[in-house]
C-alpha cells in the first residue's frame, strides 16, 4: 500500500526536542495515547500521530464441510471501501483537533491504508519504519485488547512493536 511518507528520511528535528510517534487507532486506548501527550508533551515537541487503517478487504470464504457448503461474505465494493476511507479520515482529523491546543508543539498527521487481512506484524512494521524515517525517540501505543481477559495483556500490534528494534517503545494501559 502507498504512504503518505516520502522515501528518503526526514532529519532530526531542528530544535533539538523529542520526535514522537503516536500510534492510535479506533479503540478507547486510543484516549489514554492523547492524554499521554497532553501531559507529557514538551515545547517544541513534534507529534507524528498515525493510524493504519484496515478497510481494505477482500472476499472470504469459510469452509466448513464438503465442497460447496461454503459459506460467502459481502465483497465490499469501490464505494463502501471509499466510505469506509472517508469515515476513518474523519475520526482521525478530530483525534488530531484534540491537540491542535497545545503550545510549541508540531502535530503531523500520517494515515495508512491496509488490507482487512494484514497482520499485527505488518501494522508495527509500518509505524516501526515510520520512527525510523522521522529519527523518533519514542512511540506511544495503544494496549488495545478486546476481551475482558486479553484486558490484562497487551495487545498483538503492541507487542510486535515491542519485540522491534525500531526505537523505545510505551504502551498506554
Amino acid at each position: 500500500m502507498a504512504s503518505v511518507l516520502a522515501d528518503s528520511p526526514v532529519p532530526p528535528h531542528p530544535s533539538g526536542h523529542r520526535n514522537i510517534v503516536l500510534a492510535l487507532d479506533k479503540t478507547e486506548d486510543s484516549e489514554k495515547i492523547l492524554r499521554w501527550a497532553r501531559q507529557y508533551h514538551k515545547p517544541g515537541d513534534v507529534l507524528h500521530i498515525a493510524h493504519v487503517a484496515k478497510v481494505v478487504g477482500h472476499k472470504d470464504e469459510i469452509f466448513h464441510g464438503p465442497v460447496g457448503t461454503s459459506i460467502d461474505f459481502h465483497e465490499k465494493s469501490l464505494d463502501e471501501v471509499k466510505t469506509d476511507i472517508e469515515g476513518t479520515k474523519a475520526w482521525f482529523r478530530d483525534r488530531i483537533k484534540e491537540l491542535a491546543d497545545l503550545q510549541d508543539v508540531e502535530c503531523i498527521p500520517y494515515l495508512y491504508v491496509e488490507d482487512t487481512s494484514a497482520t499485527s506484524a505488518a501494522l508495527a512494521k509500518i509505524i516501526g519504519d515510520l520512527a525510523d524515517k522521522v529519527h523518533a525517540d519514542c512511540i506511544v501505543a495503544a494496549k488495545s485488547n478486546k476481551t475482558a481477559w486479553e484486558k490484562f495483556t497487551v495487545g498483538s500490534t503492541a507487542r510486535a512493536l515491542l519485540g522491534s528494534s525500531h526505537t523505545v517503545v510505551l504502551v498506554a494501559s
